[in-house]
């Protein structure tokens, strides 16, 4: 109770931050479309407050960490909308993730932040082992091609949440990260079904892709595991 009254007087006081911050705007609008999403992330470490989805619009460029914040939308070129005291700002992708969701166990807040990362790594987005991103799950440093992209998705909805390793294939959650086909590719879980899963991956075919059904038969063999930061 006292967490949740101290995010609510912190978003307020970022609110009015922001808006006290805000300058006139005169440069041409990006280019852009908005899907509309209804979720509430939490800022990080990478988080800076924008007019638009431009980084040279730059509002408020320090924000404290694990502060609530409306979101409302997903532009098409890679950032969140969102409402702070009526008014309408936006934030890099990197810039919002679903930390104290992690905490609570709140499944749904895990998929609608990783499903908000469609905006940063589109379908079909050229993606192989040359792509590199450094982990905050501490099980690896970091990885590359399909490792990368999984990893870069489990930190937007988890952030520094510190990840273990388990075989309990009756007990896969959404936003695990599964070690399948004899520990030589990565996933990451978006639905789990009766007797399959809905996954992302990244270096599939060399691209992004979302959405194949694995069979859970197929997930188990001797090398595989599952990440879970849960």
């Amino acid at each position: 109770m006292v967490k949740k009254i101290w995010n609510n007087m912190a978003g307020l006081l970022l609110g009015a931050a922001v808006l006290f911050a805000a300058p006139a705007m005169n440069a041409a609008a990006a280019e852009y479309t908005v899907t509309p999403v209804e979720a509430v992330l939490y800022t990080n470490d990478s988080t800076v407050i924008l007019a638009d989805a431009d980084d040279g619009t730059v509002v408020l460029p320090e924000v404290a960490a694990d502060l609530p914040i409306q979101v409302t939308g997903v532009t098409s070129n890679g950032y969140f909308q969102i409402q702070l005291d009526s008014q309408t700002f936006y934030i890099h992708g990197i810039g919002l993730s679903a930390q104290e969701a992690a905490d609570t166990g709140a499944s749904s807040q895990i998929y609608d932040a990783i499903m908000a990362q469609k905006a940063v790594f589109p379908e079909g987005m050229h993606w192989t082992n040359d792509n590199y991103y450094a982990w905050k799950g501490g099980t690896y440093t970091g990885g590359f091609g399909c490792a990368g992209f999984a990893f870069a998705v489990s930190d937007a909805a988890f952030g520094d949440v510190r990840a273990t390793i388990h075989r309990d294939y009756n007990n896969i959650r959404v936003g695990d990260i599964l070690r399948v086909d004899n520990d030589s590719h990565s996933v990451i879980v978006l639905e789990v079904r009766e007797n399959s899963v809905i996954v992302a991956e990244g270096n599939f075919n060399s691209s992004i892709h979302w959405g194949r059904e694995i069979p859970k038969e197929r997930l188990i063999d001797p090398f595989s595991y599952i990440m879970t930061r849960y």
